[in-house]
Formats: structure tokens, C-alpha cells, sequence
């Protein structure tokens, strides 16, 4: 994959990748939980992009300013522009006139949907070929929740979404979550919080809570 882009070329990516064919940057797997939950994440450029790839524009709207705020609330700082690009990508960092500190730029969200299904729907997913699920997630789950037994709870999260590069050398779109379950510490970034010692036990949990999606709670169904 490419290695070395310039900013312009990966902005081009993005929209090209996002308007285009959405599936690409998504995981959009139906994952079936103990408590009967499915979930599907997709990564959006910004709240255009979403509705673009079919999502409601309410629901668009409110997880691209759901990302922002939590963007401007818990992103890494750092006191040098060499470690914060050592923690996600050369030339993404951008220094606040404000603080002086560095920080990634904000390159997207990612809008998390988790719906717990009726038996009826669950079965009846369990048992179509994969060819006729090729269908957007939102179309999916519009036809559970306009089936006879209309159960159906959504719930919508969502959450910023950062260039890194990976162990090989590929760059890509992530989140704060994933890097820490990947082992990222963040030893040098500036956390807002109490001090502990970076690395430690209780310093990956204060991150794993700072860093959780932001629920919607004004496009919540029912």
C-alpha cells in the first residue's frame, strides 16, 4: 500500500473511497452478542459522506457533532510535533495557538448502530445466503424494524476517527479505541487527567473510559 502520501492525495482517497464504495472503509459485519445484540461501525469522512452513503441526515448530523465534541475533549496532545506524529502520521498533526500543544487532525467518525432484533429476525439472518446481504446496514435494519413484530431497539454511538500508520507500514483510518487495545500507550501525550504513571494498569483504564463512543441520545429508537 501507499507509504508515503501527501496530505492532498489522502484527502482525495477519502472522499473518492467514501462516496464511492462506503463498504470499503466499514466493518459492517453483523456480530450477534449474548444479550441479543447485532452492531455494525462504518467509517464516515464527515456527516456529507453519511448521508451520501444512505444514513439519515439526523443521524449523520448528530454522530459528526457527537465525534467533534469528543474530538476537542479527549485527543491526545503532546508537547513536540515528533511525538505526536510518532503516535499516528507525519504531516496529521497540527499545533493550537491556543495551548501551543500538538494534536492529530480530526479526519472522521465512525458511527457505531447497535439493534437488538426480534427471534423471528435473527433466525430468518441466519438463514438467507450471503449474496442477499449485500444491502446497506440501514436498509437491513429498516426492514426488522418494519417487519410485523416491531421490537426492534437501535441505539447509535459514534466516535473520532484518525490517519495511523500500522505494524507494516500501511497508513489507515482508526480510532483512540482500537490504538490502546493495540497496544498504544500514549506516553507522551498530555491526558486531562489526574496523574498517574503512564503505562500502568490504571492509566489504561482511565484511557479505556475516556476513549468510549459517545451514545446519540437524541436519534435514539424507539
Amino acid at each position: 500500500m501507499f507509504v508515503e502520501v501527501s496530505k492532498k492525495t489522502v484527502s482525495a482517497w477519502i472522499g473518492m473511497c467514501l462516496v464511492a464504495v462506503p463498504a470499503m472503509l466499514a466493518s459492517a459485519e453483523l456480530e450477534a452478542s449474548e444479550q441479543r445484540w447485532v452492531s455494525s461501525s462504518v467509517f464516515f469522512e464527515n456527516a456529507n459522506a453519511c448521508k451520501w452513503a444512505g444514513m439519515p441526515d439526523r443521524i449523520c448530523q448528530s454522530g459528526y457533532r457527537s465525534a467533534y465534541r469528543q474530538h476537542v475533549r479527549i485527543t491526545p496532545a503532546y508537547q513536540h510535533k515528533t511525538d505526536c506524529e510518532a503516535d499516528f502520521v507525519a504531516g496529521e498533526c497540527v499545533v493550537s495557538e491556543v495551548s501551543g500543544l500538538w494534536a492529530p487532525w480530526l479526519s472522521g467518525f465512525s458511527l457505531i448502530t447497535q439493534a437488538q432484533l426480534p427471534s423471528s429476525s435473527r433466525q430468518s439472518q441466519r438463514q438467507t445466503p450471503m449474496q442477499h446481504l449485500n444491502r446497506s446496514w440501514w436498509q437491513h435494519l429498516q426492514g426488522a424494524t418494519q417487519s410485523a413484530e416491531a421490537t426492534t431497539q437501535v441505539r447509535y454511538f459514534s466516535e473520532p476517527l484518525y490517519w495511523e500508520r500500522d505494524h507494516q507500514g500501511a497508513i489507515r483510518l482508526t480510532t483512540l479505541r482500537e490504538k490502546l487495545r493495540n497496544g498504544e500507550q500514549f506516553a507522551h501525550a498530555f491526558i486531562r487527567r489526574p496523574p498517574v504513571q503512564a503505562g500502568s494498569a490504571l492509566w489504561t483504564r482511565q484511557l479505556a473510559r475516556l476513549f468510549e463512543p459517545q451514545r446519540l441520545v437524541d436519534v435514539a429508537a424507539p
